[in-house]
């Protein structure tokens, strides 16, 4: 009796049961080329992908799954319901619809606006990361190469807005994983990608080169400084020098390009030295370090270690990594670090063990910096 009598009556707060997003209403957006549908709700977890085809009437002899999103809800009666977005792509179709001659087009047919040289005291820093051309994940590399290019529309964009500020200078970071390769999980990712690795390099070397065309006539000097990072390494079978690096020939290769065209003479690439994974480059007299950033696990502890040890990078004023795929910035005294998000598709590995990492907003993160100017003052996503 006491028991019943000291007790509360229906304790516990209320929950909201949201109405199903739209996306996750049943719809089916689907051409020759390939698109996705949306499955009706269903109490019951599917086995397998492939037998939600049957509610649209569709073949999985015609098919490739390449991605599946899965929603779940509660209804105002308490029941859960789920519901899947499938992503497809013809079978028939899927080597043409990766194949780099098909992206070469899509590069082609982009033109940069023509702008005259702009001259003063700052740089402006546009920092670029884990493109990984060749992975399949979401929407594949030809949504990562719309992206890419997109991004270099609001890039110009915004720098007309900011060069007021007196940017003499431009820096395109290659910040690493600029493809996906071959060596990750022993090798076995090459299971899941959509363009082979020789395909990877030439797309990357193009996209860069298309990067400098459009900034080269706006600026007296184009730096471009290069880290290596994990998914551009060319072998794991043996120990060798990190800069034995996709992602170091691709730069490489642009600036061989460069030295052959009279209008490209001021571009110029910046690399660590042998055996080094970090760089630190001096940019209109402040000192920026970058690092790809899979040698980072905590940021706040690592720059501590480079600085206590008088590394180039230790000494920077601003460090700027990528790797993870997310945007973060976190002042650390009088320095500043920032993670630049991902370009690419996603990560369904890493969202199937998390729950993060399949829809991050990615894009490229730029900021200008010079003696006396606040790299927070400018630091902007671009997407």
């Amino acid at each position: 009796m006491l028991e019943d009598m000291a007790n509360l009556d229906n304790r516990g707060s209320d929950k909201k049961n949201p109405i199903p997003k739209e996306a996750w209403r049943p719809q089916l957006e689907l051409d020759a080329d390939g698109g996705y549908f949306v499955s009706t709700p269903r109490t019951q977890p599917i086995e397998n992908a492939t037998e939600l085809l049957a509610e649209f009437d569709l073949n999985p002899n015609d098919w490739l799954i390449t991605n599946v999103r899965r929603s779940k809800w509660q209804t105002y009666s308490g029941e859960w319901l789920e519901s899947y977005r499938v992503s497809l792509k013809p079978l028939a179709k899927r080597a043409s619809l990766l194949g780099y001659d098909d992206l070469e087009r899509d590069l082609k047919r982009w033109k940069p606006k023509a702008k005259k040289t702009q001259s003063g005291n700052l740089t402006a820093i546009y920092n670029i990361g884990d493109t990984q051309w060749g992975k399949d994940a979401g929407d594949g590399t030809s949504g990562t190469l719309a992206r890419t290019m997109s991004a270099l529309d609001s890039a110009l964009e915004h720098h007309n807005y900011i060069s007021k500020r007196g940017i003499g200078q431009i820096a395109l970071p290659q910040l690493g994983d600029c493809i996906e390769g071959t060596v990750s999980q022993g090798g076995r990712i090459m299971g899941r990608l959509d363009l082979d690795l020789t395909a990877q390099v030439r797309l990357g070397r193009r996209v860069l080169l298309e990067w400098v065309k459009a900034f080269a006539p706006l600026t007296e000097k184009l730096i471009i400084p290069v880290v290596p990072g994990n998914h551009d390494e060319t072998t794991r079978q043996v120990i060798v020098d990190p800069m034995d690096s996709w992602q170091v020939e691709i730069v490489q290769q642009v600036l061989d390009i460069c030295k052959e065209h009279p209008e490209l003479q001021h571009v110029e690439g910046r690399f660590p030295e042998r055996d080094n994974t970090t760089l630190a480059v001096n940019l209109s007299g402040t000192l920026v370090g970058f690092a790809h950033g899979h040698q980072i696990r905590d940021p706040q502890k690592w720059f501590a270690g480079q600085a206590l040890g008088d590394t180039p990078i230790g000494q920077s004023q601003v460090l700027i990594s990528a790797h993870y795929h997310h945007y973060a910035v976190k002042q650390l005294n009088h320095r500043l670090w920032i993670q630049i998000p991902s370009l690419d598709g996603g990560s369904h590995w890493f969202a199937d063990r998390t729950g993060l990492g399949g829809n991050a907003p990615g894009g490229i993160v730029s900021l200008v910096v010079g003696e006396g100017h606040d790299p927070r003052r400018d630091l902007v996503v671009l997407s």
